[in-house]
């Protein structure tokens, strides 16, 4: 019983209450301070135009090395022609701003996906082993959700 008085009276104090029964002590209040309103990036438009076309080039290779992989996941089949193409590489993204970050680690990952199917086509094989192919779905997968973050901030940025 002393063992759970002690936790509750350690409890109480790490939230900033006390058991004083002296009246004039002043009670805490717990108060929140209000999160800070998150400002959208600012982009020119030029800049913000660049990442759009790079975004939707980038969706695009997404969507075709996605469904690549999770095909070959299904046990389906799939045909090495007409390959797929990084529109462009990793390292003509560039910016320090939260987009242009994002937009690189999809195009890395996107780039992974699409290097790691190239190599299947140069040896073809009737199915890629099971590790292969979870290798390549990540990799499909984590540039989409990065892309899905640089859709969402896009959206906010003036």
């Amino acid at each position: 019983m002393k063992l759970k008085i002690l936790l509750l009276l350690i409890v109480l104090s790490s939230f900033g209450c006390t058991l004083s029964q002296d009246e004039n002590t002043p009670v805490p209040t717990h108060t929140e301070a209000p999160l800070p309103s998150p400002t959208p990036p600012s982009l020119d438009r030029t800049r913000r135009a660049a990442l759009e076309v790079q975004y939707e080039l980038l969706r695009q290779t997404q969507e075709q090395i996605v469904s690549v992989w999770q095909d070959l996941q299904a046990g389906q089949a799939v045909a090495c022609t007409p390959s797929i193409e990084m529109p462009f590489s990793p390292s003509a993204i560039t910016g320090e701003d939260e987009i242009s970050q994002l937009l690189f680690q999809a195009a890395l990952a996107v780039q992974d996906a699409v290097s790691l199917w190239d190599v299947e086509c140069q040896n073809p094989r009737p199915q890629p082993p099971a590790d292969v192919i979870e290798r390549g779905v990540l990799a499909a997968l984590a540039g989409g959700d990065a892309l899905n973050l640089v859709q969402d901030l896009l959206a906010t940025t003036e």
